[in-house]
């Protein structure tokens, strides 16, 4: 007997609804809402199935509900965001997302048995019809965690996937691999299967960022990384002081630093989350997080062309949403022959419009928001300022992206920073400054820069909560046996031409912006001028008649070919007006990007003046002379040596040898980073060429629109009078 009648078993609904209770509960204990007694708990609610509770509609919209929200796109691995992706472009659509054949299609090609399969398919579509809009992110994300617990053998019920969050399972679907394969997406092979060896021998890369084990991380970094350290298991201190924890997998403080992310994160749309992924890191690749995609021009001093390769493909992540035009980077550096198929991710900046602080010491706010991340937070500019310090110094021989000036100034004199124009201008540098960031291989990794997206609390809470160490990223890395013959021998000669290429380029792109911010504004002046012009013919027509009062048949006529002639002016004026937003907005920047991009080379290149030295040569010295003596110290007798100097210069001639082996790994390194740096920058000459593409289709549409304009005042005139 139950607490409120006969026991559910002895129930006929919880007889009928007993064969759908399974482990798909979330709680494998709690009985199906439909069965919950034969006798209600208030004597006047209906009972059986017309009970709200007992209504199959009911039941299955909770059920989609939960397995909508159980695994948000911020919480699983790139692989299943790189699945969803790569199913959804095979054309399985339904609605916005996948068809319940296309996920037929997915449970085929696991390998499991069809009562697996039906069970899963049950699981996460109730009843196996097409959803509304398909199966979104959310949907898909449990369809593979299952596909996967039921490869490893495990409970398949939404408790064990509660449980596995942190560590989920990677399923091994031939078919998914396949349409990656087909859409040109780097392929990151399960963790049991054998990688595929690549045609060009791979090369080890430079560690990219803290190093997975580091528990502050953002779990949007922890996709796809086999980790031995999440969730408690062989925990070892982080980079930045941190242990790594049982209940704090990916995160030191407080889960994922507060709950409000938490949120955030979980409830994201479906639609935020729909862009491409950055291809997942594997055992099998090298942790650097570049590409074998880079193209080698014949001449560029990089070795052979076979063989530069780099040893895992990046991909770059994209953002599939609109962007107004302000914050459009559509035409980028990146694009071009190693742009993955997907869009790239795109992080847009807007200035709030109050400032902050006291009287004397207010700042501007800064919303930043990244659709694939589904993030926004807020900033102020001081806070770019620290993210740049820091990548500096844990990144000195990479290309930091350029920061805008806080002020400008023009002949010595500071313009106002409150001033529209330089508040915009600002903001647009932001702009370029963090998509150049979220698009470099090596960078967009890093865990400062991910938590920098992320984190929606203000950030200088959140350094005082996390213990930050900025740390070289060579520092305690071993050198690889192969990776200084791997190394041409003429790159020092190819890093001085390239430098002195890139000195000369970057003073010629900062002329070139200049010019076209004139060229910009003397188009606004013009348009302003051919508005004055319209006016003033306006005011002409009133005074026609009076001035041609002896004979005024023909002045209506002359009225209107002269209003004609000022309406044109003035939509030449709406003409030029909008060309000279497209140019602000669009070639402009683009050689803003371009600048910015050279002129980070160059600084890289200065700071590897100033950092890459090394002490060798004295130390080799030190210990010749340290063996002299210590050969002396040998050969003196017995009882004339003090106790402990023999091992005294002993220890400083090993001290000193293995200094020499670290300076040497890390002069190797250098080169080997700097070598990956100009790589990465190669593509840019693809963003040149669509600047100059995009900029001469432009000319010819304003100039065609011009042309119609003046064509269409040209027919209006035929009719003014003439003495003919």
């Amino acid at each position: 007997m139950s607490l409120f009648g006969s026991s559910p078993e002895d129930s006929p609904v919880a007889k009928a609804n007993s064969t759908s209770r399974s482990k798909s509960s979330l709680f494998s204990d709690q009985p199906a809402l439909g069965a919950t007694s034969s006798s209600s708990l208030f004597a006047d609610e209906p009972h059986g199935d017309s009970s709200a509770w007992n209504s199959p509609n009911q039941k299955r919209a909770a059920r989609h509900e939960l397995v909508k929200m159980l695994l948000p796109a911020s919480e699983v691995p790139e692989g299943y965001i790189d699945a969803y992706d790569a199913v959804l472009d095979s054309g399985d659509k339904f609605g916005a997302g996948i068809s319940v054949e296309g996920a037929r299609k997915v449970l085929r090609d696991t390998g499991l048995s069809a009562e697996e399969q039906a069970t899963i398919l049950n699981m996460v579509v109730p009843g196996g019809r097409d959803l509304p809009n398909g199966l979104g992110r959310g949907e898909f994300n449990v369809l593979l965690a299952l596909i996967g617990l039921a490869q490893e053998g495990e409970d398949l019920t939404f408790d064990t996937i509660d449980e596995r969050r942190k560590r989920l399972p990677r399923p091994n679907i031939p078919y998914v691999d396949r349409l990656k394969s087909l859409n040109g997406r780097a392929i990151a092979p399960p963790e049991n299967a054998v990688p595929v060896p690549h045609q060009s021998p791979p090369r080890r890369m430079t560690q990219g960022s803290f190093g997975d084990s580091d528990p502050w991380g953002s779990p949007a970094l922890h996709r796809g990384h086999n980790h031995s350290v999440e969730n408690g298991i062989g925990a070892s201190p982080g980079a930045n002081g941190f242990v790594a924890s049982s209940h704090s997998a990916t995160n030191g403080f407080a889960h994922r630093i507060s709950s409000a992310y938490n949120a955030q994160a979980d409830s994201a749309t479906e639609g935020d989350r729909s862009a491409g992924q950055p291809s997942e890191n594997t055992p099998g690749s090298v942790a650097s997080g570049w590409g074998d995609n880079f193209p080698n021009p014949a001449g560029t001093g990089f070795g052979p062309g076979g063989n530069t390769g780099l040893g895992g493909e990046f991909g770059q992540s994209g953002d599939d949403q609109g962007n107004n035009n302000s914050n459009n980077t559509s035409r980028t550096i990146g694009g071009g022959r190693i742009t993955s198929h997907g869009v790239e991710e795109v992080i847009t900046i807007n200035m709030l419009p109050e400032k902050e602080g006291m009287f004397f010491f207010q700042h501007r706010n800064y919303e930043v928001k990244s659709s694939r991340r589904g993030s926004s937070v807020i900033r102020r500019y001081s806070d770019f300022v620290w993210l740049v310090d820091c990548l500096q110094k844990r990144y000195p021989f990479r290309q930091i992206p350029l920061l805008p000036p806080k002020r400008v100034a023009v002949n010595g004199t500071h313009l106002a920073a409150d001033s529209n124009s330089f508040l915009d201008k600002r903001r647009k540098g932001l702009v370029r400054f963090a998509n150049s960031l979220v698009r470099h291989p090596v960078l967009n990794q890093e865990q400062l820069v991910v938590m920098f997206l992320t984190v929606p609390t203000e950030l200088s809470v959140w350094r005082k909560q996390a213990t930050i160490s900025v740390q070289e990223e060579f520092t305690g890395k071993p050198l690889p046996p192969d990776l200084e013959d791997s190394l041409p021998p003429t790159l020092d000669e190819t890093f001085d031409r390239v430098r002195s290429g890139i000195k000369r380029s970057a003073d010629v792109y900062i002329n070139l912006c200049n010019l076209l911010d004139r060229l910009a504004k003397r188009n606004q002046g013009l348009a302003a001028d051919q508005f004055r012009f319209a006016r003033a013919l306006g005011a002409l027509t009133d005074c026609t008649s009076d001035a041609y009062a002896v004979d005024t048949n023909d002045v209506p006529l002359l009225n209107n070919g002269i209003n004609s002639t000022a309406k044109h002016l003035v939509a030449s004026q709406g003409l030029l007006d909008d060309e000279a937003r497209a140019w602000n907005d669009g070639v402009l920047e683009d050689l803003k990007i371009q600048r910015d991009c050279l002129v980070a080379m160059r600084e890289l290149f200065d700071r590897r003046d100033r950092y890459a030295k090394d002490n060798i040569p004295q130390l080799e010295r030190r210990i010749e002379s340290n063996e002299r003596k210590l050969q002396d110290l040998r050969a003196k007798p017995e009882g004339t040596v003090k106790p402990g100097e023999v091992e005294k210069v002993e220890d400083a001639i090993i001290k000193d040898k293995e200094s020499i082996v670290q300076q040497h790994a890390r002069g190797v390194f250098i080169k080997e980073c700097i070598r990956d740096e100009l790589l990465y920058f190669q593509t840019s000459q693809y963003h040149i060429s669509r600047l100059h593409q995009d900029w001469s289709q432009e000319r010819v549409k304003y100039a065609e629109l011009q042309a119609d304009n003046w064509r269409a005042l040209c027919e209006e005139v035929e009719a003014m009078p003439t003495t003919e």
